[in-house]
Formats: C-alpha cells, structure tokens, sequence
C-alpha cells in the first residue's frame, strides 16, 4: 500500500505527539529523505509507525546535533556516548550506556539505540523482520 504523506502526518503526530512542533512541511521532507531506509515490503502493516519512530529518531539527532553546534560543541557528549538507557522530561536528565555494551550489535543499531524513537524502532524491526536461521540442519523462522 503506498501511504500518502498526509496519512503519514497523521501517524507520526499520532505516534509521537512530543514532537509536534515539527511543521508538515518538514515531515513532508523528512519522509522522503529516510522513506528509502525503511522498506515498505519488509515491515508490512508495520511500515508507517516504522517510518514515523525512524524519522523522529533522525529529527531528534539532528535536535542534538544543532544543539551542539549552537553552545559552541561543548557538552553534547549524547552523539558519542552508548545508547540511551534512561530519559526523564522535567528538567531534561538522559543517561547513556558505555560504548563497549553495544561492541556486539552493529553501528547503526548502536546509533539507533541513542534515541527512544530509535530504540522503538528496533523493537518493530525486530517484531517484523525474522531472521531465519539453521538449526539442527533444518531451517528455523520461528512459525512453529
């Protein structure tokens, strides 16, 4: 199904209503720009919420980001500490897991990890996308 941009809108402010200040016009953008990291046939009926937590995981980093450079790259040491491991609202307080904790798991899941949306993310891709594996010479997708 291809999903318009208004239904995603909708989806994303639905799904993430924290970030509401994010004009259409940027999500407008921001789905065309990720829309090709994220496919369509792999998540299923999970495409769009898919879509909407990678592309507030991108928004939200690219927040940090912007911060950095605007307090002259001093003290946003989020882009290169571990994933996220705790986030409080009031009073913004994040915690980050060492580095070394995500040595096992690629980098872009390592990035992915440092938002909430990301982790979200993750969760769905990992509800959607079964890996198959071998065991005892006899394949296992974990249907049975």
């Amino acid at each position: 199904m291809a999903w318009t941009t208004e239904e995603l809108t909708n989806i994303f402010w639905l799904t993430i209503p924290e970030l509401s200040t994010v004009t259409e016009e940027e999500l407008a953008l921001a789905f065309d720009i990720y829309g090709d990291y994220v496919s369509e046939g792999r998540f299923g009926k999970l495409y769009p919420k898919a879509l909407c937590y990678f592309v507030a995981h991108m928004i939200t980093l690219n927040r940090m980001i912007a911060s950095k450079s605007a307090d002259g790259g001093a003290g946003n040491v989020n882009l290169v500490a571990g994933g996220l491991t705790s986030e409080k609202e009031g009073q913004l307080a994040r915690g980050y897991a060492n580095n070394d904790s995500f040595a096992a798991g690629s980098a872009v899941d390592s990035l992915l990890k440092k938002t909430l949306y990301g982790q979200q993310f993750l969760m769905l891709r990992d509800m959607a996308i079964v890996p198959a594996t071998i065991r005892t010479g006899r394949w296992f997708c974990g249907c049975h």
